[in-house]
């Protein structure tokens, strides 16, 4: 047990300092955290839970919502009135593991003009979440944000006046996606088996991180229908035909490009492409653990029992029918 942890902590110091080198905009950051932390840390109304074999998941609570208890999220939303929306901003918003990355490596190459994956990590822009105000305030237009972030926590002067793509995933799969995150993931390690990950989740806890799927997605696409700065894509659209896609996101945020272009930001935005090439932090993940899993649509099916998949049904049947959008659980 003593020769585990030694060596968990020694590896754990190597993979810090490997992405501190592989990835530099994030020195500014890290060291902003730890002043936070160490020096600034103020009281945060955080509440624990526990699943049905005791295996503890952590929030912080902010005006009723809850959020991940990391070093910056409640301060960064306790100073929104620092913030300043720009309107050629790109905000990236979904509900966890809906296509985040996949989603900021497309808009990234069309806003640049170059088909070609970022050489940084979007969570260097994910606000509230990581990055602090101050480095927004630095970076060039357009900036490209993203975030996880309930509506009612959004910022208000974004909503109006920044562009915003909202990304929806059928939540089975979403379910799955996240459960293999968390328990590879090194900063969370949930260590629950897949059976009690599901009671937990059906049991719709609204004390987790970024509240419940459902929620999360209904406030969105009703505050969003309409609205010209506004654009929802569906994960299983971009599975189906990346291009289309592509294009259709283009002509959205302004940044329109030949057709051949659009065939390149394609291959090279391709899971597989993005899986093979894409470099990651490694202080996340535990051995084998990886952002890019395999990016599928119907990867649930793999995991929902017969019983699973019925009670799923039998809470999400209505629900669905309430949505101004499809979900679509498998390709046709």
């Amino acid at each position: 047990m003593v020769i585990s942890y030694i060596q968990n902590f020694f590896r754990m110091i190597y993979l810090f300092v490997v992405d501190m080198y592989n990835f530099p905009d994030l020195r500014r950051y890290m060291l902003t955290v730890f002043r936070k932390r160490i020096f600034e840390r103020k009281h945060v109304d955080t509440r624990t839970i526990y699943d049905d074999e005791g295996n503890p998941l952590r929030s912080a609570c902010v005006k009723g919502k809850f959020v991940p208890d990391w070093p910056l999220v409640v301060d960064n939303i306790d100073n929104y009135d620092k913030f300043h929306a720009r309107g050629d901003d790109i905000w990236i918003v979904n509900w966890p593991k809906s296509g985040t990355h996949w989603m900021f490596e497309v808009v990234t190459c069309l806003t640049s003009g170059k088909a070609q994956l970022h050489d940084g990590i979007k969570e260097n822009t994910m606000f509230p979440e990581f990055c602090p105000v101050d480095i927004l305030d630095d970076m060039t237009s357009p900036r490209i944000l993203d975030t996880h972030i309930q509506l009612e926590l959004f910022p208000e002067e974004a909503l109006k006046t920044s562009k915003i793509i909202y990304t929806v995933r059928n939540p089975k799969d979403a379910f799955v996606s996240g459960y293999f995150h968390l328990s590879r993931d090194n900063l969370v390690g949930f260590r629950g088996g897949w059976n009690n990950f599901f009671r937990t989740s059906m049991k719709e806890i609204k004390e987790v991180p970024y509240g419940t799927w459902y929620d999360h997605v209904r406030g969105y696409l009703a505050a969003l229908e309409n609205k010209p700065n506004a654009l929802v894509v569906k994960y299983e659209d971009m599975i189906k035909d990346l291009k289309k896609e592509v294009r259709r996101i283009a002509e959205f945020i302004g940044h329109q490009n030949s057709e051949e272009f659009y065939d390149e930001v394609a291959r090279v935005c391709s899971f597989d492409h993005m899986q093979k090439s894409k470099k990651e932090l490694k202080i996340i993940w535990k051995p084998g653990g990886s952002m890019y899993r395999k990016g599928i649509v119907g990867d649930w099916k793999n995991m929902f029992t017969v019983a699973q998949n019925e009670e799923f049904d039998a809470i999400y049947k209505d629900r669905l029918k309430n949505l101004n959008i499809s979900i679509d659980f498998e390709l046709a």
